[in-house]
């Protein structure tokens, strides 16, 4: 027997032999929600009457609404825009100097090694801005930058000339 058949209440009625008398209405615990609440809002209301206006309400109602708006009238504070604007120009002042002279200050142009040619180097150093000793220039020329051809193309004339002429200058500042 298939379980719906066994649990029916037909089934059951044929076990038992006998019916119980109990049954419930067609829909009832589709409609039973509605019912309950339907009759609780109804019977929340109250049998008497329970709103009513004061006597002459209308005939008053206006005077009255008219005699609160006239009390509570205030004097109206006017401010003038001219004094207003007046107030900002110190201030407005302020900040354009102060733009002025941080957009003049921060905008300056950097220079770095690159944009320094040769030429504006050695006019440096021909007008007494920089001095050189004999040991930077010896640290900062490696071997490999001096030519073989630099040394053969300067006469062996010029080189006593110039180990002379350094001789004596070094003899004149030595005494």
């Amino acid at each position: 027997m298939s379980k719906e058949l066994k649990h029916s209440i037909d089934f059951l009625n044929q076990k038992v032999g006998k019916e119980t008398g109990f049954s419930t209405p067609e829909n009832y615990f589709n409609e039973v929600e509605d019912t309950i609440y339907a009759s609780t809002i109804i019977n929340s209301f109250s049998k008497e009457k329970p709103f009513s206006t004061p006597a002459n309400y209308f005939n008053t109602i206006e005077d009255s609404i008219l005699s609160k708006i006239n009390s509570k009238e205030k004097e109206v504070k006017v401010i003038s825009l001219r004094k207003r604007i007046l107030q900002y120009v110190p201030t407005t002042a302020a900040a354009s100097v102060l733009l002025f002279v941080g957009i003049n200050y921060f905008n300056t142009q950097k220079t770095t090694l690159d944009d320094i040619t040769i030429n504006e180097i050695e006019s440096w150093y021909e007008n007494g801005y920089g001095t050189t000793y004999n040991e930077e220039l010896a640290s900062a020329i490696s071997i490999a930058d001096i030519e073989e051809e630099l040394f053969t193309s300067i006469s062996e004339e010029s080189i006593e000339d110039y180990i002379i002429v350094n001789n004596t200058l070094l003899s004149d500042d030595i005494e």
